[in-house]
């Protein structure tokens, strides 16, 4: 016959921690929610803001769970919208952007010349400072007044160019510019006046004396002329022309 094990205090204390543990643990697993199947979700959910749907099928379902306050979803380039999904989209004023495609080129800014002329001294510094500082700019040729104004209207009828035209005789030069039919130049003595010159008669050359343009003022209104779209044309300068109004001479 056997002999029954005896245990000290220590052991059923032990034992007893142990079942206790075992039940608690079988209690929390039992307990826990199971996660639910993820659903497609916007990348970015940011009220008001553009917000990123990643999925290459976009759903009315996908539209439907957008904050209300969303205008502007960007999609995939080659992403299948569904004919549900652009109506939602048309009636609650969402619009749906593609993303540009990867290693596709980027639209060409408009061009913007640099041009020198008729100066008293080496202009070559400062054009250089303008085209670093308008990125893309390209410098033409330094030559005579007349050559190069002829030069910057072929860019202008081309391309829609701007430029900008340094010179130590800005008005022999805004005559000479301004008997081109694709140019409407401007000049001034200081950045502010010329600014606002140029935006109030939609102008796209500038046409400096350098050296009244000191500490950088000059570049930083190329940058700001080169970047900001032109306005309306004002209406004197649509009229057609009908005559001089003299009667001295023919035209």
């Amino acid at each position: 016959m056997s002999t029954p094990m005896t245990l000290d205090a220590a052991a059923i204390q032990a034992l007893v921690a142990e079942v206790v543990r075992r039940i608690r643990a079988a209690q929390a697993s039992t307990a826990a929610p199971q996660p639910a199947a993820p659903s497609p979700q916007p990348a970015a959910a940011a009220s008001g803001a553009a917000l990123s749907i990643p999925d290459r099928v976009i759903t009315l379902a996908h539209l439907e769970r957008l904050p209300a306050a969303v205008r502007e979803v960007v999609v995939d380039a080659k992403a299948v919208i569904t004919p549900s999904a652009r109506e939602h989209a048309k009636d609650s004023g969402i619009s749906l952007v593609r993303e540009k495609p990867v290693g596709a080129t980027a639209v060409a800014a408009r061009p913007f010349v640099i041009a020198q002329a008729a100066g008293r001294g080496d202009a070559s510094a400062r054009t250089a400072a303008i085209a670093r500082a308008v990125p893309g700019a390209q410098q033409l040729p330094a030559s005579g007044l007349a050559d190069v104004v002829a030069a910057i209207a072929a860019h202008a009828s081309k391309d829609a160019a701007r430029g900008v035209l340094l010179t130590s005789r800005p008005a022999v030069a805004m005559v000479l510019a301004n008997r081109s039919a694709s140019l409407r130049a401007v000049t001034a003595r200081d950045a502010a006046s010329l600014a606002a010159a140029a935006a109030e008669t939609a102008a796209n050359l500038l046409i400096v004396d350098p050296g009244q343009f000191t500490g950088g003022s000059l570049e930083r209104l190329c940058v700001d002329f080169h970047r900001t779209a032109s306005g309306p044309l004002p209406a004197e300068l649509t009229a057609a022309v009908s005559g001089c109004g003299c009667n001295t001479h023919t035209h």
